[in-house]
């Protein structure tokens, strides 16, 4: 199936109300706009939208706080409140991060990123056996990827959107820019893919519920058990893929660096070690940028004891 096939196939969804989709258009034309700004300018607009964000994040900041508190229980009160604002500017930063992936020309961004250990993932390529770049979710994500398909072909997997007109919109949108997208509810996609030798984006970082825990373990991230995906093991071990971390922050300066960690070839073999030593590499990546990851997801939501309750009850 053909990229357009794919986008044809995944937009065939409800028609929505026709003002929502008059807002949605009009929301997407003012950001086409914004991505033609230098992205010095489009991530200076971002930090002003922390400013409308904080009052409007609600739950979600409670959220990002629990998390915050249960990860960095050595902070007092007003360092985390400073963490916690930082990340909110980070958010608001990664919004026109995703806008600049989307919708920036190559020239906009080509001179924005610097990688470091290209090597890895070339030799890893090399096996002719697919390479699994493992992610995760930092405010930097999309634009991370894109800026990692400037060297290479990437087929990134994605949640589908709940809302088919926002689902439809950003599809084409990543389409545009990556080798292709993934549904991470069709893994047989990601499992064609690396059987062919391609890469295959994939960020194992999040906890998917009790729906999930058929193919989840609980591994601890920052000394709490966590519910932690499998699949990537799962995948390797089927195809004999590399399994490649990849990371991506940005730096002080507004550029940003990509970062390529040696392949996890002593794990490979067992998918539960795989998610622990994954775990591990994650942590201490978050540790050194820790405003930019998403504290707003609820990583601790499904608890080994079920009578013990979620933490942001």
């Amino acid at each position: 199936m053909t990229k357009t096939e794919a986008y044809k196939e995944n937009a065939e969804v409800p028609s929505a109300s026709r003002a929502r989709r008059l807002i949605l258009r009009f929301s997407y034309g003012v950001f086409k706009l914004c991505a033609k700004l230098p992205l010095h300018r489009q991530l200076a607009l971002g930090r002003g939208l922390a400013v409308i964000l904080w009052p409007l994040l609600g739950q979600r900041m409670h959220v990002a706080r629990t998390n915050l508190a249960l990860c960095f229980p050595g902070l007092d009160d007003a360092e985390r409140d400073a963490l916690l604002r930082r990340h909110v500017q980070a958010l608001g930063m990664g919004i026109f991060d995703s806008v600049a992936s989307w919708f920036s020309a190559d020239a906009i961004l080509k001179d924005e990123f610097r990688i470091e250990g290209a090597d890895y993932l070339d030799e890893a390529l090399a096996r002719g056996k697919g390479v699994l770049l493992l992610g995760a979710h930092f405010t930097t994500q999309e634009l991370g990827v894109r800026m990692i398909s400037f060297k290479y072909q990437v087929h990134g997997v994605y949640r589908r959107h709940p809302d088919p007109v926002q689902e439809a919109t950003v599809l084409k949108a990543r389409l545009a820019r990556f080798a292709d997208m993934i549904p991470s509810d069709d893994m047989r996609k990601a499992l064609k893919y690396l059987r062919q030798g391609k890469i295959v984006w994939y960020p194992p970082d999040q906890d998917f519920g009790e729906y999930g825990m058929e193919h989840s373990v609980f591994l601890p991230f920052f000394g709490i058990d966590a519910a932690t995906v499998t699949v990537p093991g799962r995948l390797a071990r089927s195809t004999g893929a590399a399994l490649v971390p990849f990371f991506f922050r940005r730096e002080e300066e507004g550029r940003y660096l990509l970062r390529v960690l040696p392949p996890l070839d002593e794990a490979a073999g067992d998918p539960v070690e795989v998610a622990r030593v994954f775990n591990e590499l994650l942590e201490k990546e978050v540790k050194e940028v820790p405003e930019q990851y998403l504290w707003v997801h609820q990583r601790f939501k499904t608890r080994p004891n079920p009578d013990e309750s979620s933490p942001y009850i």
